[in-house]
């Protein structure tokens, strides 16, 4: 083994999402290999500049890992001896609603860890199982708020322990949404254009109703204006006619009384003329 060709050198950097394994080789390519005690391997390159990462798995305790760098060719390999100091766990936790039932849902990001629940203002503790997927759940009565929820986690291997603050939401569980392909998105814009053209459609049929109905009330008006002119007129009309008639009537008797007047008029002067000798 020669330390000149390859150089390694890591350190661990811990926070509350995890420990991550820093380092560096002389060159790149190198393979760069963590065991840890249970015999479980992580493998990965370095870079261009002879710079790895490697984050260590949250469900990984173990304090101490072995990480060695080989050669592409095996022709050389370090060894080295790394602690880990895995970080507090870290949970998250939220009040939903499914069905008419109110439920504690929260998640932890490490194995191995307990979960203890307990009401502001009540000794008593609630312990909670964590299932494969780092999730717990708690049926909730209706009259508890957020703020009067306290949620602890405790490593059952480190020690360590963390809390949450409680807020409200639908669910803290993650669904796996699918990739969009080419042919999603055409239909999805298909579909979205025969839409807007059904929308104008309806809309232009809409709006030739209003026009045609418009048009039908306005033929309706001008016909029973016509009606009520002409029915206006009428009486006049007849009124006059009516009139005229009377009056033609009253005359023709006036002409008649004149001339029944006149002839009895000329039959006396008629008769007094040859009484007395005159002429007519």
């Amino acid at each position: 083994m020669s330390e000149s060709k390859l150089n390694l050198v890591a350190s661990t950097l811990t926070n509350s999402l995890g420990t991550t394994i820093i380092g560096h080789v002389a060159s790149e390519n190198v393979v760069i290999t963590v065991k840890y005690a249970n015999n479980d391997v992580d493998t990965t390159t370095s870079d261009k500049s002879g710079s790895f990462v490697i984050k260590v798995p949250t469900e990984n305790t173990d304090s101490e890992v072995t990480l060695s760098a080989t050669l592409p060719d095996r022709s050389e390999k370090e060894e080295i001896a790394l602690a880990i100091d895995q970080p507090a766990p870290v949970i998250t936790a939220v009040i939903s609603t499914q069905n008419g039932q109110r439920l504690l849902e929260g998640r932890v990001n490490q194995a191995d860890v307990a979960i203890s629940v307990h009401f502001v203002g009540d000794e008593h503790v609630i312990s909670l199982p964590v299932d494969n997927g780092l999730e717990f759940e708690l049926v909730l009565p209706d009259e508890v708020l957020p703020s009067q929820i306290e949620v602890h986690a405790t490593n059952q291997q480190t020690g360590k322990t963390g809390r949450t603050v409680v807020g409200l939401g639908v669910t803290s569980k993650t669904v796996a949404m699918p990739a969009l392909t080419d042919e999603m998105i055409a239909e999805y814009v298909h579909n979205e254009e025969v839409k807007h053209e059904a929308k104008l459609a309806a809309s232009q049929q809409a709006t030739n109703e209003v026009k045609t109905d418009e048009t039908a009330d306005n033929a309706t008006s001008v016909a029973a204006t016509s009606e009520e002119t002409v029915a206006d007129k009428k009486p006049v009309e007849n009124v006059q006619a009516e009139t005229e008639s009377a009056t033609v009537e009253k005359n023709d008797d006036v002409t008649t009384e004149s001339r029944v007047a006149r002839r009895k008029h000329g039959g006396i002067r008629g008769f007094f003329a040859r009484l007395f000798g005159r002429k007519g």
